[in-house]
């Protein structure tokens, strides 16, 4: 089976852009019935440099010419044939896609990139569905099934592993990789080869004749030898391979029987040591859109506050947010528990602070709220984390313990965040002296500024402090208070409304995230949970 990578070269303007797609046009029609699978690199309708306000157009008017040949070289030649380039996907919806088309000219399926650099998203490229549960696709064509990546996607190991899990029998790699070595790209694909146990194509630009960078057009064997490779030459890579089925086989430790390789690697994963990944995860506090709902200490009342209960029913229902509320023990561990006071919620007595923790786990924590409870023990704030890290976004109320807030306490919030790689997906909701401590300990963690210091001052807080949000509450809320936080860029929290009503026209005067006890009444009557309804379905219809 003759495999076929086309490597055009990477244009500084559109009009050598243009010039790029003839070549890439006119390695088309050099290929014949030799060739079996031919794919090209990344941005074939536009591989160059091109001003945002052009690409669109320029991108539509390229394809225009170079789908068509591209369906009758796969015709003519009889090839299963792969594009990538930047396609309307919806009305005024552009994406970067790899097509494939089967021997007869027809779409067999397309793969819709799944990493996206910011350089990319600058040039206004689509990449919300991103954001969507999106297995690896996988595309089989008399018999072979096609996996695919797209040049950044190559990076995230997670994603690899997802892909070989799929088993495809050949990897199809349209990129662009400008800046990376020669060097490095041969072993990313070798890894790539080897751990997917499938053949790799890669098709991308050269960067000019005497480039160290980019270029590397190659063909890998699921052993990780390169079979081929094109360096920074302009042309057609051309490569024979006997069986596009082989699997690499080893022996199961030493002396042992012969399996697959990707079986050798995945019968001894531990995946629960590894970052958190998969579909119960997702999109950072910086990238989760808004508004948003957050169940305010779990969706507590259904289950007792600030418990795993009340939280995981919470996350269940797709909660954007959880607000927890956090203090210290005697022996400076952090629990999840509002009260400085243990009576309300145990049957305890006392301030929280002059027990152990080995002391207050002998409490009940749920008869309080209800028998069917009793015995509940309250949890740590690494308990909560190692069990939700990254399925939500945590609105993490810290409570103060004087004028001044321990350095130590913080770090130790810090070190659990960065154990539990929980960092992006929690801000801090304090008063000024631990902000003023948070600021200096981990000044990447988003800070949100309490009412506690000063409720009508609260925007001049936040501005004052650098805080990313606010967290109003009634009387201290008015338009005004809202539009001067927008005005510089702060968002806006909303403690607390369990009325379904209210919290929708909260949500219409601008309040970015409303916070809540009863989660879902509030959440259904904002929208979120049709929204994730339909996001699910039209996901699984994917599928």
């Amino acid at each position: 089976m003759k495999l076929c990578a086309i490597q055009i070269p990477f244009a500084n303007d559109p009009a050598g852009a243009a010039e790029s797609v003839d070549i890439a046009i006119d390695q088309l029609k050099q290929c014949d019935q030799s060739c079996d699978i031919i794919l090209l690199p990344e941005y074939s309708n536009a591989p160059g440099r091109i001003p945002a306000e052009l690409l669109k157009d320029f991108a539509m008017q390229q394809s225009a010419r170079l789908i068509p040949c591209a369906i009758e070289t796969a015709r003519r030649c009889q090839a299963i044939t792969a594009v990538n380039f930047l396609a309307e996907v919806h009305p005024g919806e552009f994406r970067n896609i790899t097509r494939i088309f089967d021997r007869q000219g027809n779409c067999a399926g397309e793969f819709h990139k799944q990493h996206l650099p910011n350089s990319e998203k600058s040039l206004g490229v689509a990449y919300n569905y991103t954001f969507d549960i999106r297995p690896p696709e996988i595309v089989e064509i008399d018999g072979i099934r096609f996996g695919f990546l797209i040049c950044y996607d190559t990076y995230f190991t997670e994603y690899l592993a997802h892909l070989a899990y799929c088993k495809p029998d050949v990897v199809l790699v349209s990129s662009f990789q400008r800046a990376e070595r020669q060097d490095v790209l041969r072993f990313m694909n070798q890894n790539l080869a080897f751990n997917c146990n499938a053949f790799v194509l890669r098709a991308s630009v050269s960067m000019g004749p005497d480039a160290e960078v980019g270029g590397q057009s190659m063909v890998v064997d699921p052993e990780g030898r390169i079979l081929a490779e094109f360096r920074s030459k302009v042309g057609s890579l051309t490569c024979e391979v006997p069986d596009i089925h082989y699997k690499y086989m080893r022996s199961n430790s030493f002396g042992g029987k012969l399996i697959p390789n990707d079986q050798f690697v995945s019968q001894g994963r531990t995946p629960w040591n590894y970052r958190p990944a998969g579909s119960m995860t997702i999109p950072g506090d910086k990238d989760l859109p808004y508004p948003r709902i957050c169940a305010h200490r779990g969706f507590n009342t259904v289950a007792p506050e600030n418990s795993m209960a009340a939280f995981g029913a919470a996350i269940a229902l797709g909660a954007d947010e959880i607000e927890l509320d956090v203090r210290f023990t005697k022996d400076h561990i952090p629990v999840s528990i509002h009260d400085g006071n243990l009576e309300r919620v145990s049957n305890g007595k006392g301030i929280v602070s002059d027990f152990t923790l080995d002391e207050l786990k002998k409490l009940d924590f749920g008869s309080c709220f209800n028998e069917k409870f009793a015995g509940l023990q309250i949890i740590t704030l690494e308990e909560v984390l190692a069990k939700f890290s990254r399925q939500v976004i945590i609105n993490m109320h810290i409570k103060s313990v004087g004028t001044t807030f321990p350095a130590e306490y913080m770090q130790t919030i810090v070190d659990l965040l960065k154990k539990y790689d929980a960092a992006e997906h929690v801000y801090f909701m304090a008063t000024p002296e631990i902000h003023r401590t948070a600021a200096l300990i981990a000044p990447e963690i988003p800070r949100c500024m309490s009412a506690d210091a000063g409720a009508w001052e609260i925007v001049d807080n936040a501005i004052k402090f650098n805080c990313q949000k606010v967290q109003f509450y009634l009387p201290y809320c008015n338009q005004e208070m809202i539009d001067k936080a927008h005005a510089n860029g702060i968002k806006c929290n909303y403690f607390f409304s369990d009325d379904p009503d209210e919290a929708v026209g909260l949500l219409a005067k601008g309040i970015d995230t409303v916070l809540t006890n009863d989660y879902f009444p509030v959440a259904r009557a904002a929208g979120k949970l049709k929204q994730q309804s339909q996001s699910f379905q039209s996901n699984i219809k994917g599928k």
